[in-house]
């Protein structure tokens, strides 16, 4: 059972430009935009989301979160409240609009199935996060959770909440539209607690998290109950501006495109396009039935799709020991039967970064193979909510990047801290 609570949060004072101060979750923030964030604003949430690594950078964030609660750069909560949060953002000449609700989540292991992740997770992230959780005793960014809320119990509250003028309001450096409404009245918090303890919550994002902030919490068993708890964001499955992106697959190895395409021939039918927007549209279009993939090679200026037309053919690439419904998944056949069978990548290659490594944006990942960074780009369909928590009520794990829900959750609308006032 779910135990969601409202929370006693930390937030930029009144006068700050959130603009200016929030920042991107730390696994997606490059060397050069953590210094392009650091000159943006000497208090920007960069310097707490991941903070420069001169000296001890862990010591430095706690440093820099007691200068702003001292000197009212950041204030608390007085009483406990959820927070609505909506943002609206465009993509793909589209215009979108995603609700979530800010709240403290008990922490469960996951075998509890209160809570199912969809991605395995590695070592040195969490290693990172939980050195920057013993120095700042502070949840910095949300774990991004969703819910199926299939009786409409939830998310109505939500829109409701978000139906008067907004407790905060800007727009940031993309055009993207952000607010922020408190909800601290009794009968709604407890409404809102008592329906989401009936749902299963799947992370979107945040895993590397989420288990950090666990092994924090059964480290501090003695402490007075705040670390047995952990930001989230919530969004209903349902949500039309929960939008998931996929994630392709850039690659640099030494194979002609010749010897490449001879190979999936063998297993795909590979055909060409003339252009990434007739790719894009026939990988879409035969995604709905089959797997479809795109790839472009630096030695070919050719698109090529490429599609399964018998599953059975990739079953000796993939693990036996998933289920059908794993082996079904693009990212699977991707990994295993491009990378690992195709292109001939060990687990050594598929985990160093120089080798392998991933963007949501397909045109992006077009001009880094033409521009010669990358050998190939290994194209994918996106993958819709519901699958994904199929998986995860399966029990299983998707492939490391499979999903990409977008846009992030910005690093710097509140913060969750796990020591008293």
């Amino acid at each position: 059972m779910a135990d969601v609570q409202p929370l006693e949060a930390i937030r930029y004072a009144p006068d700050v430009d959130l603009a200016r101060v929030v920042c991107p979750p730390f696994d997606t923030i490059a060397p050069k935009e953590q210094r392009r964030l650091y000159d943006h604003s000497p208090h920007n949430a960069v310097r707490l989301e991941l903070p420069k690594e001169k000296g001890d950078p862990y010591k430095a964030a706690a440093k820099t979160l007691s200068q702003w609660l001292d000197k009212g750069t950041l204030v608390r909560d007085e009483t406990p409240a959820f927070y609505a949060y909506q943002q609206e953002f465009a993509h793909g000449g589209e215009s979108y609009r995603r609700r979530l609700l800010f709240g403290r989540l008990r922490l469960e292991p996951w075998d509890s199935g209160t809570v199912l992740p969809h991605e395995r997770t590695f070592r040195a992230p969490k290693e990172d996060r939980l050195k920057l959780l013993h120095s700042l005793r502070l949840n910095t960014s949300p774990i991004f959770l969703v819910y199926p809320d299939s009786q409409q119990q939830v998310a109505p509250l939500v829109a409701r909440a978000a139906g008067v003028e907004p407790t905060v309001q800007f727009s940031d450096e993309d055009g993207f539209a952000h607010s922020l409404w408190r909800i601290h009245e009794p009968n709604v918090i407890a409404a809102i607690s008592h329906r989401l303890q009936k749902e299963k919550l799947y992370v979107a994002d945040g895993h590397h998290r989420y288990e950090t902030a666990l092994a924090y919490s059964e480290e501090r068993q003695a402490g007075d109950g705040r670390e047995s708890f952990v930001l989230v964001a919530l969004a209903a499955a349902d949500d039309p501006g929960l939008l998931v992106l996929p994630i392709h697959r850039l690659v640099d190895v030494d194979l002609p495109v010749e010897k490449v395409l001879k190979l999936l021939d063998t297993l795909f039918e590979v055909e060409s396009r003339p252009s990434l927007a007739d790719l894009l549209r026939d990988m879409a279009d035969r995604g709905r039935m089959v797997n479809s993939f795109g790839l472009v090679a630096a030695d070919s200026p050719d698109f090529h799709l490429l599609t399964l037309l018998d599953p059975e053919a990739a079953e000796p690439y993939l693990p036996s020991e998933r289920s059908p419904t794993w082996r079904r998944l693009d990212a699977a056949i991707a990994t295993n039967v491009i990378l690992r069978h195709t292109l001939g990548l060990n687990n050594v290659q598929l985990e160093d970064i120089r080798t392998v490594w991933y963007g949501e944006d397909a045109e992006r990942a077009v001009a880094e193979v033409r521009q010669g960074r990358a050998r190939y780009a290994v194209l994918l369909n996106p993958i819709s909510p519901q699958r994904v928590m199929a998986i995860a009520d399966g029990g299983e794990r998707m492939p490391p990047k499979s999903t990409f829900f977008y846009p992030k959750i910005p690093t710097g609308l509140l913060f969750h801290p796990l020591f008293g006032p």
